[in-house]
């Protein structure tokens, strides 16, 4: 079986969460992340956003509460709405170490 070999692995999920805008925090939309790895993810949406639009999201993995803030690099078609692929922002999200450790653990 032929493995994909990336810079950084993406670990595979299937969680729905609101899009907030990063100043005021208004929802921009719901989505559904896909993927995530250590330095992005990416997330299905029916809210149409462009490149370069930043936003942010808030996640609870395992009792801790995580604020990712993201910028939008790529868009392409995914399986029922459009795809982003999103780069994470580091000095804007919270409990980003925890994230990452997170992410390694679940990929080893």
């Amino acid at each position: 079986m032929d493995i994909e070999k990336r810079k950084f692995p993406r670990q595979l999920v299937s969680l729905s969460t609101n899009l907030l805008e990063t100043e005021t925090e208004k929802v921009l939309g719901d989505c559904i992340l896909t993927d995530i790895s250590k330095v992005g993810f990416a997330f299905e949406s029916e809210t149409s956003f462009h490149i370069g639009q930043k936003f942010s999201l808030e996640l609870v993995i395992l009792n801790q509460n995580i604020s990712l803030s993201g910028k939008i690099v790529r868009i392409c078609e995914g399986v029922f709405y459009q795809m982003y692929g999103v780069e994470i922002i580091d000095g804007d999200s919270k409990n980003l170490d925890f994230f990452r450790r997170y992410i390694d653990y679940s990929l080893n």
